[in-house]
């Protein structure tokens, strides 16, 4: 069920992401990306059709169908590729068969998709073993249709070569409050704090403090439900393995800055702090007394979102006071498809990379996203949603990847096997924070030396595999 939650908040972040609109009033930070008049703005009508005599049936290998179901709208990404030619047949798996099945299908030659969703465990892992192609065939990251994510598409090259598209960005998580509850206890506003700039470790750590403490009789409290641990950790701006040139990776367990936030971790379970049950809503979690209840937007939006405008507030995640990078930093994700390998519809895939970007930055388009997703959570004001744009625009934020999930299937797939419903990295992150499924709590010292061994093994295997994958695609 967790894992189900939230591959539905991958989907949903395709509506509630903003398409990097401009931040509104109420003390949000002027954009510093370029106007609009700077940059040449491609619309669907610079997009060529797909030739004629080219099949534009496309393939789509993944656990959800981009055709709409039920009542669901055609989204605008799927409209234009059908405008241009294109089709759009899907391919079923699961959650947790999806890359057995991807692996069978390009192994044996047959009945392979075109695309796959893209995950965090496609690079460098899937890459190396085959499954994907580089897209710099069909898509050109210096046109202006790709300037807004260029810089992320780069991080994701090897042997020179694009292998991730970015569509568009969201938010792994935030932190969900009520606001009366915020009140009732004196504190200051959350986002008020992060506009003022002293939203911080010790803010959050001294707010969950006096809520619990604040209990009386009988009552329980906690600070704080969810997933928090590595959104919380990558404030630090360090991630649990590293890479400067996606060829070598390298361990980063022993980074001093991960120790002290890992221990920070530690003391919010020593101290009480956290429900560690899982809680599939923000209205339930502030049932059961959690001042902060830290998911994506999906489980605070749309039909599980407030019941009334200004009740629930939304803030990001606080940042490390040690960290002094100039941009803030958000832990992202990114939603996008992977031209698997084998396919040749590249005239196809082109048109479908295109129009699905153009979706996200024609000013038209953007405008409607928003004003669809507004609707869909009318209990959520217009500052809130350029709160989300603000937070998911790379030009104003570092865009934080961890490249610890794209090492290996232990590392980055829940459905690994390494433990129930958690990869490694999921697990070193939350290490600290909650007990395993023995019941036995983990310093930060202990977590290393139970599985630094398991990290090294891991990453030595895949610098071993992109080493062969490099000298085999000369």
């Amino acid at each position: 069920m967790k894992n189900a939650k939230r591959l539905l908040a991958g989907a949903l972040a395709v509506l509630l992401t903003l398409s990097f609109a401009a931040c509104g009033e109420g003390g949000a930070k002027e954009s510093s990306s370029k106007k609009d008049e700077d940059v040449k703005v491609v619309t669907e009508n610079d997009i060529a059709p797909i030739a004629d005599g080219e099949d534009g049936t496309l393939t789509y290998m993944g656990n959800y169908d981009l055709n709409p179901t039920n009542d669901d709208d055609r989204t605008v990404g799927l409209t234009l590729f059908e405008d241009k030619g294109g089709k759009i047949k899907w391919q079923r798996v699961t959650s947790s068969n999806q890359y057995s099945k991807l692996a069978a299908a390009v192994t044996a030659g047959k009945d392979a998709p075109d695309l796959f969703t893209y995950s965090t465990l496609a690079f460098p892992c899937q890459v190396v073993q085959g499954f994907y192609q580089s897209l710099d065939d069909i898509i050109d990251f210096n046109d202006p249709l790709w300037s807004g994510v260029k810089e992320t598409a780069d991080q994701f090259v090897l042997n020179g070569k694009h292998y991730v598209a970015p569509l568009e960005y969201g938010l792994t998580a935030l932190l969900f409050y009520d606001k009366s509850v915020i009140n009732e206890n004196g504190f200051d506003d959350p986002i008020d704090l992060y506009y003022e700039g002293n939203w911080d470790y010790d803010a959050l750590d001294d707010m969950m403090s006096d809520y619990c403490k604040g209990a009386e009789g009988d009552e329980v409290r906690y600070g704080i439900n969810g997933w928090f641990a590595p959104q919380y950790v990558q404030q630090t701006g360090e991630t649990l393995v590293m890479t400067d040139d996606n060829i070598t990776y390298r361990s980063n367990l022993d980074s001093p800055k991960i120790a002290a936030a890992m221990d920070r971790l530690a003391n919010w379970k020593k101290e009480g702090y956290i429900e560690p049950n899982w809680i599939g809503s923000a209205s339930e979690a502030f049932e059961k007394n959690i001042l902060f209840y830290s998911m994506g937007t999906w489980a605070a939006m749309g039909t599980s979102g407030p019941p009334e405008a200004g009740d629930w507030g939304m803030v990001p995640f606080p940042k490390d006071p040690t960290y002094e990078g100039e941009k803030p930093i958000s832990s992202a994700t990114i939603t996008t498809y992977m031209w698997v390998k084998g396919s040749e519809k590249k005239d196809a895939v082109r048109a479908f990379f295109e129009c699905y970007r153009v979706a996200q930055t024609d000013p038209d388009y953007a405008a409607n996203g928003r004003e669809k997703a507004m609707l869909a959570s009318p209990t959520w004001t217009e500052e809130d949603f350029d709160l989300m744009a603000e937070i998911s625009n790379p030009d104003d934020n570092i865009l934080m990847f961890d490249p610890a999930y794209g090492v290996s299937s232990l590392m980055g797939d829940d459905f690994s096997g390494f433990m129930s419903g958690v990869c490694l990295a999921n697990w070193l992150y939350k290490s600290t924070a909650v007990a395993d499924e023995q019941g036995k709590t983990y310093t930060w010292t202990q977590s290393k030396e139970k599985f630094s061994t398991t990290v090294d093994s891991e990453i030595k295997s895949i610098n071993s595999q992109i080493q062969k994958f490099l000298k085999s695609d000369k």
